[in-house]
Order: C-alpha cells, then sequence, then structure tokens
C-alpha cells in the first residue's frame, strides 16, 4: 500500500502540483491574517474571506484590497506576513522552497526538477537548478539596490528612521513583485489609502517604482540574457520579442494616455502606462478615468507583463505572436520573426490562452453582475481583468464586493497568476510525453469567417 502511495504521489501532474502549492501557500497566509496579532489595536480581526482575499492578493501579486488603509489597520506582523507572501507569491514558493533545499546541502531530483521546468516556464531540464541561484540572486540584488533608493526618497516624508526603512522595504518588495499593496499610510505626512497619488510629482520615488516595476516584468531569463550577452544581435528571439514589446506598450501606453486626458502629467502618464501591466500603483484616481483611459488601461492590464517574470496578464510574448500572426494572415505571409518562422503550435497556444482569459472574464463579469446589480458594470469590467492581470488597479468597488462576488475575484486572481495554460493543463494526461499515442486523423478544412 505505501509502494502505491509513493507511485500515485510521483505520477501527479506537475501542473497540479503547482496548483496545490500556490493554494496552500494562501490557505497559509489567510489563517495567519485571521490572528489578533495581524491587526493594531482598535481594529477587528479579519474575517476568513477577507483574511483568504488579502492572503490571494499577496501570493497572487495582485494588490485589490478589502482592507481600506492597511498602513493603519495592518499590524507590523500583518506587514510583515504581506510582504513575505507577496515575494513568494513573485518568485514563486517552488522557487523559494528549492533554493533552501539547495543551501542546506540537499539534491534536487528528477521530478522536483521537472516541476521547476514547468513552473518556471522552460523548455528543458539542463541547468534549470543553475537558474533558481540566478532568479534568487536577480530578484534581491534588484530589490536591495531599490531598498536604498526608495529609503533615500521617503526620508523626508517621516522623521521616523524605522518607519522609513519599513515603508522602504515593503514598497520595494511590492513593485519588484508587481503587486499593488502599499503601507504609505505609515508616514507622518501621507495619507493613507491614496496609493501613489501623494507622490504624483515626486520624480525619485515615480523613476524608482517604475523601473522596480520594469525589472520584475521583464522575466528573469531575459535580464540573464541582457546581463550575461549584452549585445542586441547576441540576445535570443525571445528577449528581443520581450523587450520590443514592453518599449512599445510603454511608451505607446503613456502616449495614448496623455492624449485621452492632457490634464495628466507625462510622469503620471508613464507610471499609470507601467502600472497599468500588472503592477497596480495608482498616480491617478482610477474612478475618475475617462473613457478613452478607462479603455487603455484595460488593455494594457490584459496584456501584462512578460513570462517568467512577477507580472500576470495574457504575457507581452503572447500578444506579439497573436498581432504577428494577424499581420501574417493579412498580407498572406507565414509569421516571421527575426528570421525565424513562429511554430505552429506556440501560435496555437497564443490563441487558446487569449481566448480562455477571455471566456473567463467574461464570466466571473457576468457572475458579479448578477450577485452586485448595483455596482456599474464599467467598474465591475475594470476589476476582473485587473484581477485577472493581477494588476491591483481598481475603481474603488473592492470592499464593497459581496461575499460571493469576492470569491470570484479571489478565483480570478489565483487563475491569472497561475495561468491560463497551466489551469487547462490540468485536464492533460499526456504531461510526461506531450503526445497523443500516435494517432492521426484525416485533416478537414472547417468553413470560417
Amino acid at each position: 500500500m505505501q509502494f502505491r502511495k509513493v507511485i500515485f504521489i510521483k505520477n501527479i501532474s506537475p501542473y497540479i502540483k503547482i496548483c496545490l502549492t500556490f493554494a496552500g501557500v494562501i490557505l497559509i497566509g489567510a489563517l495567519l491574517l485571521m490572528l489578533p496579532i495581524s491587526v493594531n489595536e482598535g481594529y477587528e480581526n479579519l474575517n476568513f474571506v477577507d483574511a483568504l482575499f488579502m492572503s490571494t492578493t499577496s501570493v497572487c501579486v495582485t494588490g485589490l484590497t478589502v482592507v481600506p488603509n492597511c498602513g493603519a489597520q495592518i499590524s507590523v506582523f500583518g506587514k510583515i506576513v504581506l510582504a513575505l507572501l507577496i515575494e513568494i507569491g513573485g518568485l514563486s514558493f517552488i522557487t523559494v522552497f528549492t533554493f533552501f533545499i539547495i543551501l542546506m546541502g540537499g539534491k534536487i531530483g528528477i521530478s522536483n526538477r521537472f516541476l521547476l521546468r514547468e513552473s518556471l516556464n522552460q523548455n528543458s531540464l539542463k541547468g534549470i537548478v543553475g537558474l533558481v541561484k540566478k532568479i534568487i540572486f536577480l530578484a534581491l540584488s534588484i530589490q536591495f539596490i531599490g531598498f536604498i533608493l526608495n529609503f533615500l526618497a521617503f526620508m523626508s516624508y517621516d522623521d521616523d528612521i524605522m518607519t522609513v526603512i519599513g515603508v522602504s522595504l515593503f514598497h520595494t518588495v511590492a513593485s519588484f513583485n508587481n503587486s499593488g499593496l502599499d503601507i504609505f499610510g505609515d508616514l507622518a505626512t501621507v495619507p493613507g489609502d491614496l496609493s501613489m497619488i501623494p507622490f504624483a510629482a515626486d520624480v525619485f520615488v515615480n523613476i524608482n517604482t517604475i523601473l522596480l516595476i520594469v525589472f520584475g516584468g521583464l522575466g528573469f531569463m531575459v535580464l540573464d540574457d541582457v546581463i550575461r550577452t549584452r549585445r542586441w544581435k547576441k540576445f535570443n528571439i525571445n528577449t528581443k520579442i520581450v523587450l520590443i514589446t514592453t518599449i512599445f506598450l510603454i511608451f505607446g501606453g503613456a502616449l495614448f494616455l496623455k492624449i485621452a486626458n492632457k490634464e495628466n502629467t507625462w510622469l503620471e502618464c508613464f507610471l499609470m502606462s507601467v502600472s497599468s501591466r500588472t503592477a497596480g500603483f495608482q498616480s491617478v484616481q482610477c474612478a475618475d478615468l475617462n473613457g478613452g483611459e478607462f479603455c487603455i488601461i484595460n488593455a494594457l492590464m490584459f496584456i501584462g507583463a512578460s513570462p517568467g517574470s512577477t507580472g500576470g496578464g495574457i504575457k507581452t510574448s503572447t500578444f506579439f505572436v497573436i498581432i504577428v500572426t494577424i499581420i501574417s494572415i493579412a498580407l498572406g505571409k507565414k509569421p516571421v520573426v527575426f528570421k525565424r518562422q513562429i511554430s505552429h503550435s506556440i501560435i496555437v497556444k497564443s490563441l487558446a490562452l487569449a481566448v480562455t482569459a477571455i471566456i473567463f472574464c467574461c464570466i466571473a463579469i457576468f457572475l458579479i453582475t448578477l450577485m452586485d446589480p448595483n455596482l456599474g458594470v464599467d467598474t465591475i469590467i475594470f476589476e476582473v481583468i485587473s484581477a485577472f492581470s493581477t494588476t491591483g488597479l481598481s475603481m474603488g468597488i473592492t470592499s464593497k464586493l459581496s461575499v460571493g462576488s469576492e470569491l470570484i475575484i479571489i478565483f480570478m486572481m489565483y487563475f491569472g497568476r497561475l495561468g491560463p495554460l497551466t489551469i487547462l493543463s490540468l485536464i492533460n494526461r499526456n504531461w510526461r510525453t506531450g503526445t497523443d499515442n500516435g494517432i492521426r486523423y484525416v485533416e478537414e478544412k472547417v468553413v470560417i469567417g
């Protein structure tokens, strides 16, 4: 019986293991946040649903919150829990756990290497352990520099050094891991529950936040490739696609946001353009967005960050492949990028990912409109896309959601962090071989269009 149990565990799909590890961390985080020590005196303890929401938004690095002012309500212990959950969620529990095993001198078996490969979205087991070390080193190095710069930036907002250290550290972790949670209410001269709005004119704070978000959203493989090769011609095709798409979305998004609302400064437009792609810090009130800004931010949120990063969304490379495919069909050519043809399987996966995301978002929007008909459809659409893309921007309805709607948003954050392909792969029985047992069928041309 024991032998059969061991075989059963080894035969569990890595996609199921990934989903279970995230769910496990979320549940542990929720239980910790329910403790009386997690809130300051004078505030009620978080109930299970609210604690689950806060844990999920942290692990899934989203930033939506049912706590109006985290700085005031959440205690130091609770803030440490949130920060750790954000860090674990951004880097993934599997990566962090593997790193600690390596530090303790443990060995990483084949099954765990396979799990790492799927978690890090790699095509090969070769060098997977070394990649984990690089990821942790890069993440800690960038965040350490970001912390120093944030500390220097926030010193002018409070005289208490320990408070400045705490806010700087939390904001660094939240920015790099593309989470929109903040505890700015701890600073003496900054009102809480306003995100980055009090810093709208602070160039130092904004630039540092933008850089941390971008570095976290590029993906560790891209950062590693850039650091190692340092030349555009030597970058692999994935790095080139990510860099081109990221630059286009940042500057294009800022430009269109400026056109949509000329009253916004360029600094506000750039922060919103970067933050909309899964970070969730807002320098303008989302509740006051006009129609143009609403459309642009929703599009940026849905696209999201890049593969292997701390961000969510359908990912920049998926968006790039879909656009190139559409252009190729229009021109009657094959989809070719940098003298390389994009494989048919990648095109199919990109379309499947995008369509699955759209379907789940539509279902979530429909259900929330039934449960909370008093909320505007536009605000619900914004909230759902923000949850799926793990962005964290909100038009101010998060704390007004019913319990049922909260649970739907929790699922959408979980779904968005794991990714549509991981969720779809839960029913894949051929995860070991990647084949369909050699069965081939006659092709049929179905009439479309």
